[in-house]
This record gives C-alpha cells, structure tokens and sequence, in this order.
C-alpha cells in the first residue's frame, strides 16, 4: 500500500486531497495545526487506512514528530508528500498588519522549508518519492494585494526547480501545482479583495486531482485550468510593461 502525507489536512485543498487518495486505498497521513479537527476526521470513520493528527509546520521538532509517527504506521516509506499548508492576507500592501505578513513567510517559506527538510530520510527511503509542493498562480507575477503571498509563491516555484535537481540523485521527484484562486474560503477572502477574471469555477476536489496529474506527470510546473496555463505561457513572451497591463488587467489592480 503507498502512502500518502498531507500538511493542512484539516479542510479546504488538504482535506479533498486526502479524500481523493483515501478513495484510491493510499495510507493517508493527515496533518494539520488544527489536531482537533484532524482527530474528528480519524475518529469518522471516513479514512479505513490512516493516521495523523497535530502539526505546526513552523515547528521543526513537530516535523520530526510527525514524520516518527507516519514512519511507525508505513514501515518508514513516503511515497508521496503534499506539501499544503499555507496562510494568505489579501489587502493593500500597507494596510495589512505586519504580524500577518510575518505569518505568511513563518508558514509559507519558513514552513514549507522544514517540511521539506525533516521529510528527506523518509523520501530518501522511498524509492521513486514525489514530493508535490502547493504553488500558486500568483507565482506567475506579483499580484498587487497579494504582495506577500504572491511573494511566498514565487519561493516554492524556485525551491520546486532547485530540488528537483538536487534530490535527482536520490530518486526524489521535486513538482508544484499553481492554481488560480479556487472555491474556497481562503479563495473567497482573495476575491472578495481582487475581482477575479480568470473565474472561481474550480475548487478543492479539482486541484487534488491535479495534485495527482502532477505527481505522476515529469515536470515541475503545473498551472491550473485552461486561463491560467494560457497566462502562464502568454507572460513568458510578453516584455515587462505587457506584463504588467496583463497582470492589471487580469487582477482588477
């Protein structure tokens, strides 16, 4: 049986990416800061081969901890890691708080870095390991009221490249997923903020079935929906100024 683990496993794009593993019958480790909640979905009785429970992501003796447990439950395998949990604040650059822009950069940069790094004995074990790391479509150009987050996007995307080379030699597979903003609540606290012309048609089940287009595809780079891979090749040809006015126009900004 393989098996699966998940960061911010408690709801949205982590918990759908969880169901669509479990219906495959994958082993599912569900992790999330909210142990409670992650707890609840064991307790269900929803996934028959699963573990998981509290995790801070900024927290690398959490990690650890984590890993140790998954460890215990798949015979020291991981053939796949999802690599999900993030926090967002949309909003003038200015006005949003400083703690909320500290929280993006402990938890999408700082965060997504540990679980990286505590993962790799795990990984290195595996043969064939994928790593899917969660990316964004604001990964393709800084999005104005997205600034950071946007920012925090751009690291996955170049640490996704980096260590899908680095790890080659230890037959570790290194990909992201980049959706645009989905039907989510974190999707409606983005387009509440930003009108929206690329649509909100996708949601969480969609992209964990890209998760798994990507984790078995052999790039490094998956947009998401039809607009968003046409914005990505469009931007790679445009001079900077078109870029923008694209990105303006696109955003609403």
């Amino acid at each position: 049986m393989k098996t699966v683990l998940i960061t911010g496993a408690a709801q949205g794009i982590g918990l759908a990416t969880a169901r669509h593993y479990a219906s495959q019958g994958w082993f599912v480790g569900l992790y999330d800061i909210n142990g409670d909640a992650v707890q609840n979905l064991l307790d269900s009785g929803e996934f028959e081969h699963a573990c998981g429970g509290h995790c801070d992501v900024t927290d690398y003796a959490s990690l650890q901890a984590m890993y140790r447990q998954l460890a215990d439950h798949s015979g020291g395998k991981l053939h796949l890691l999802v690599n999900n949990a993030g926090v967002l604040s949309a909003g003038r650059f200015e006005a949003i708080d400083s703690a909320a822009h500290d929280a993006i950069a402990d938890v999408n940069v700082r965060g997504a870095t540990n679980t990286l790094h505590a993962a790799f004995p795990l990984l290195r074990e595996t043969p064939g390991a994928t790593v899917v790391n969660l990316c964004s479509a604001s990964s393709i150009h800084g999005i104005p009221h997205l600034a950071v987050y946007s920012a925090s996007k751009f690291y996955i995307d170049g640490l996704t490249e980096a260590l899908d080379l680095e790890w080659r030699d230890y037959d570790i597979r290194v990909t992201c997923v980049k959706p645009p903003v989905i039907n989510t609540a974190m999707g409606q606290a983005v387009a509440d903020e930003i009108p929206q012309k690329l649509g909100m048609d996708l949601n969480a089940s969609d992209v964990a079935a890209w998760i798994q287009h990507a984790a078995e595809g052999s790039g490094t780079s998956y947009p998401m929906g039809l607009a968003t891979r046409c914005w990505y090749l469009v931007d790679r040809l445009l001079p900077n100024p078109l870029r923008h006015l694209l990105t303006r126009y696109l955003t609403g900004a």
